[in-house]
């Protein structure tokens, strides 16, 4: 599992996660009901019921704000190519040959989310090619999960129980769980652009698009500094912007520990502990008893009858 794609779909995880566990947050505020309480006084007549007036049509989704423009910096020079920013990167991280060395990832840690003062554990499986499972659980609210096996991608939680994504966002778990991802932007860096030097968190970074996406990395270490992106979720299309501190070693590698994630004027910290390599087991992928239900049930559901013909 490479940086950017860590992100990626760390980002996107968080991005449902935080939705999730404000609701339930907000539910979980709410005072007891005292056990000894008076009995309710008896309930008064009901009058007839009026006559239902037609419902109004549904407001459409308020546009999501987008996040405030990145300060723009001076470039004394030339500045740099998406392949020299992709392949320093990559040399920040270890080199191509670390890299491509790994074949899967088991990274342990914690989240938090502090509006709600919740702090739980975290999990994230990478597998080579494009196979990643991402897990979340604070207490008091259960876990939050989502999966990508290579071809189908589901998510659990205590909210919304059992879904399968849609497609729109199993295109972005694919491209995003693509393992060796930065290994083939340092080499084919296809269509990003380096759009400028910014700041970012205080930190003058490149600023990179990449798939209508910005990746900020560090103008001196050439270290991933964060990123802005869209995440498709149940709500609809989210800003989301996380930023990436603290690399440490993991073996011959180096990686980003702690990430923040804002969405919604939420914010969500992860951490990660504990990092092993080549060590994911392929029941980590594994489709669990309910999506599998769902899965048959949908292949299962008969065609749509066509239309009657009108008469002639």
């Amino acid at each position: 599992m490479i940086t950017m794609n860590t992100v990626d779909r760390i980002a996107r995880s968080s991005a449902r996660t935080v939705l999730s566990t404000a609701a339930l947050a907000a539910l979980l505020a709410l005072p007891a009901v005292a056990q000894d309480a008076a009995p309710a006084a008896p309930a008064a007549p009901k009058a007839p019921a009026a006559p239902k007036a037609p419902a109004p049509a549904k407001p459409a989704a308020p546009k999501m704000p987008a996040a405030p423009a990145l300060k723009e910096l001076p470039v004394e020079g030339q500045k740099p190519s998406a392949k020299e920013v992709f392949t320093k990167h990559l040399e920040a991280t270890g080199g191509k040959a670390a890299w491509e060395a790994k074949t899967s990832m088991v990274a342990k840690g914690a989240i938090e989310i502090p509006a709600a003062q919740l702090k739980g554990a975290m999990s994230t499986v990478a597998a080579a090619p494009d196979r990643v499972a991402v897990s979340m659980e604070l207490p008091g609210i259960g876990t939050t999960s989502q999966c990508f096996d290579g071809t189908v991608g589901w998510s659990m939680d205590p909210m919304r129980g059992p879904a399968i994504m849609g497609e729109k966002e199993v295109s972005q778990m694919k491209r995003d769980a693509n393992f060796l991802r930065d290994l083939q932007m340092a080499n084919d860096p296809g269509a990003a652009e380096v759009a400028g030097l910014v700041e970012f968190e205080g930190t003058p970074c490149w600023h990179v698009k990449v798939d209508g996406n910005s990746y900020l990395y560090a103008k001196d270490t050439g270290l991933m500094k964060g990123m802005r992106m869209t995440a498709a979720t149940p709500m609809g299309d989210l800003p989301v912007t996380v930023l990436m501190e603290e690399y440490k070693d993991f073996g011959d590698v180096k990686m980003a520990t702690r990430s923040t994630t804002k969405v919604m004027g939420q914010v969500q910290v992860m951490s990660f502990e504990a990092v092993e390599w080549n060590a994911a087991k392929d029941d980590a992928f594994a489709m669990p008893a309910e999506i599998k239900a769902m899965k048959d049930a949908s292949k299962a559901a008969p065609a749509a009858a066509p239309a009657p013909k009108a008469a002639p």
